[in-house]
Order: structure tokens, then sequence, then C-alpha cells
């Protein structure tokens, strides 16, 4: 597995812990301490900067629901988008139709059923406001 892509999927992780668990970050990332360093650095990077930014992340998340409150979110789904709107809009040189495709293959992979999809909608609205928002 590409080492981001475990990035990714360690981040998720120890934000649903630190979230829902009412975890540490470092305990949170204790049963993953055997994993690749370069995946431990990238996991890290994103849920420092996930939850440094988490009230500004929240807020977009928010303005791209429809019909639905934030608070009714499923809790994977929730985490997941934070740790990709984190990831598109600060780390630099990566790829947002990577950072979508991982996302979904995320949903699909913990969420429910309808999770792949409901996370590709908010995703991609929220790339298109931010491309009107670029070009403007």
């Amino acid at each position: 597995m590409n080492p981001k892509t475990k990035g990714r999927e360690i981040a998720l992780s120890v934000l649903f812990a630190v979230d829902l668990g009412k975890n540490s970050v470092p305990d949170a990332f204790l049963p993953f301490k055997y994993e690749s360093p370069v995946s431990l650095e990238y996991a890290l990077k994103l849920v420092q900067g996930t939850i440094e930014n988490l009230s500004d992340i929240d807020e977009k998340i928010k303005s791209l629901l429809k019909n639905w409150s934030f608070e009714r979110l499923n809790a994977v789904d929730k985490e997941i988008l934070r740790l990709a709107i984190y990831e598109i809009e600060n780390v630099v040189g990566e790829d947002y139709g990577i950072i979508v495709f991982e996302a979904v293959e995320l949903a699909k992979k913990y969420g429910d059923l309808n999770s792949g999809d409901f996370v590709n909608g908010i995703l991609r609205s929220f790339l298109r406001l931010r491309n009107e928002e670029v070009t403007t």
C-alpha cells in the first residue's frame, strides 16, 4: 500500500479515536507504532492539521450539507470529510482527484452503504466551489 494511502487510513482511525473515543492523539497513534515511518509521519501531519483547523473545516462541511444537519452526519463520514478537506486546502502538491478517490474508498470500507456516494458528492461540491473562488 502506498505510504500516503496508509497515512490517510491511519489518520482516519486516529481522528475517529480522538473525536469519538476522547483519546489523546498520542494514545490514538499507539496501535500503529509498527507502521512505516513515512505513513506515520504523513498521518501525524494530517491529524495535527485537521485538529488545528477543525472549526473552519466543520463550517465548510456545514455549508455544503443540503437538507441534512452536521450533527446527524455518520461519524466515519464526518472524519473522512474533515481529513480530505484539510488535505485539499493545506497539503501542497497533492492531486485533488487522488484525495477524493481515496476518501471515497475509505468511506466504502469503513462507512455505511451510502457513505461512498455521500463523501464523493460533498467533496466534489467543495472542489467546484473552491475552483469558482480561485478563478474569480
